[in-house]
């Protein structure tokens, strides 16, 4: 299975969770999709579902799950990316049944998680009372994790779940099951409740391919998102207040032995969270950096598409992420526009006070208006089918290509390293086009990207070089759009109908800027 690669079992975001000791060499594996389903009602998510071809003609099972979460006190168990509660099952949301059946103590250890796709290690033992044992532990990976019972003597309860789970049990002539489950409830942490539904696809018999293939049916008629965060990890968030905070990008190291491709897909994995979480995020938050976090993730991810191209096969086809993608543009256009741009020249401005203030509300309002948008092209089927056949493919990369080399990788980054450097030097002394300098930002970008995933794994020698490649790219990138935030500050006032003056005042910033911009292009060193 594609999943137990040894260069990507353990790992997540680049670096090895702090000490984790080894499992079990023979251990239960749970496998399963996670999808956030957005935008809907749960009656409306269940409607939905049973019209699927998989699911029309099964009978749905509805439980409702309390599943109590336990740590220490200084939280080893997060540290140790592992999850240890207690789950008691009822019949009905009202139940008050305590018997010793109907509790169930599960350890889940760190595993590899990518894209909405987990492999981890997962131990399920009955338990009386609703109370932790230590004797359902012995033999799990728990002896290996806690050998003196240090910890086990300081668990406490962190936080809570309580959900409505509507089960269907799918088996394909070719004896594939997969259970699909519908969870609707909330998280409760540190005083803090958070509503959730989501959509878990767990592997029971058969290849994970299989998950993939019932996941886009269902995503067809649910709007959702692949979703990498377990509910032990939403409930810490929710604890530490960081739930829906914004994600950026993480710094990647090669681990020693690792093929570069290896990296490169651990590198896409961490782009594809970058979008995925900050795009969920949107629809609870208004907070600008997650508009432009998300872009950031989707250019890293494209950079990446760029500079593995010879080697991922078939282009993908991402057309129908483009309302999206245009929506968030000019969301972080207006963003920056109004948080940035007019305040940032507000002093400078020599008209009539009231007319900068009628602008700035202008854009205020477009603003929200905005986020609508965003939002409405969030809760689109075809958005989270797109992120569904991203996650599919990084599942199917083959870290060990022999084509796919350092030196090929170092070869392909001098390229577009030439190309900034011919896009931003003058050979005859006149002015640099506006268009080259905006062509020369992407590349900056493209270039930037692919050099901070790859670095670590670079030979030594060339670890200085691709450095100075990061370096510059990010200087480039800074100075073009400097200038192209004041054009754009322009546009967004014209498009809400402010003064002409402002309008003409921002753009004349813009092009005193480009012009900036193309005396120092000039200068560039080839």
């Amino acid at each position: 299975m594609r999943l137990e690669n040894p260069s990507q079992t353990g790992y997540k975001h680049g670096m090895a969770p702090k000490s984790i000791p080894p499992t079990p060499l023979v251990a239960p594996q749970e496998i399963e999709l996670k999808l956030r389903v957005l935008g809907l009602e749960t009656e409306e998510a269940l409607h939905r579902l049973a019209r699927s071809p998989s699911l029309a003609r099964r009978q749905p099972q509805r439980r409702w799950l309390v599943n109590r979460y336990y740590d220490t006190p200084d939280q080893q168990l997060r540290q140790h990316r592992c999850a240890l509660r207690l789950r008691q099952t009822l019949d009905s949301p009202s139940s008050t049944d305590a018997t010793s059946r109907s509790w169930k103590q599960t350890l889940k250890t760190a595993g590899h998680t990518q894209g909405g796709l987990s492999q981890r290690g997962e131990w399920e033992a009955d338990v009386p009372e609703g109370q932790l044992q230590r004797a359902a532990l012995h033999g799990t990976a728990w002896d290996a994790l806690d050998p003196d019972d240090a910890w086990f003597t300081q668990l406490q309860p962190c936080f809570e779940t309580r959900c409505e789970r509507t089960t269907w049990r799918v088996r394909r002539r070719d004896a594939t099951v997969v259970e699909v489950a519908l969870d609707a409830g909330t998280i409760e942490a540190a005083g803090r409740c958070e509503d959730f539904l989501e959509l878990e696809l767990e592997l029971i018999q058969g290849e994970p391919a299989a998950l993939f293939a019932l996941a886009r049916e269902l995503a067809a008629r649910v709007p959702c998102l692949p979703s990498s965060r377990s509910k032990a990890e939403q409930g810490q968030a929710l604890a530490d207040g960081s739930l829906h905070a914004v994600t950026k990008a993480r710094r990647l190291m090669a681990i020693p032995g690792e093929p570069i491709g290896g990296l490169a897909q651990r590198a896409m994995a961490d782009m594809l969270e970058q979008f995925t979480r900050n795009l969920e995020a949107l629809m609870y938050d208004d907070v600008p950096e997650l508009v432009h976090q998300a872009r950031v993730g989707w250019r890293r991810w494209r950079s990446m598409e760029k500079l593995l191209r010879p080697w991922l096969g078939a282009p993908i086809d991402h057309t129908p992420l483009q309302p999206l993608l245009q929506a968030l543009g000019q969301q972080r256009n207006l963003d920056v526009a109004s948080t940035e741009t007019l305040p940032g020249w507000a002093d400078a401005w020599p008209g009539d006070a009231a007319v900068w203030a009628d602008g700035a509300a202008r854009l205020e309002q477009a603003r929200c208006q905005q986020r609508c948008t965003v939002r409405r092209w969030l809760t689109t089927p075809a958005t989270g089918l797109v992120l569904l056949q991203l996650a599919e493919t990084l599942w199917h990369m083959t870290p060990t290509s022999a084509d796919f080399t350092r030196r090929a990788a170092r070869q392909r980054l001098a390229r577009w390293h030439r190309k900034l450097h011919r896009l931003l030097t003058d050979q005859s002394g006149g002015a640099i086009d506006l268009a080259s300098l905006h062509e020369a930002r992407l590349l900056a970008k493209r270039l930037r990207y692919g050099s901070e995933a790859l670095a670590s794994a670079m030979a030594r020698k060339h670890q200085r070089e691709t450095a100075r490649w990061l370096a510059e790219a990010t200087e480039w990138q800074t100075r073009i759009g400097q200038a192209r935030d004041a054009w754009q500050a322009g546009a967004c006032l014209e498009q809400v109908g402010a003064s002409e003056k402002q309008v003409y005042f921002l753009r004349g910033i813009g092009a005193c800027m480009d012009r900036h911009a193309q005396a120092l292009a000039r200068r560039t060193p080839s």
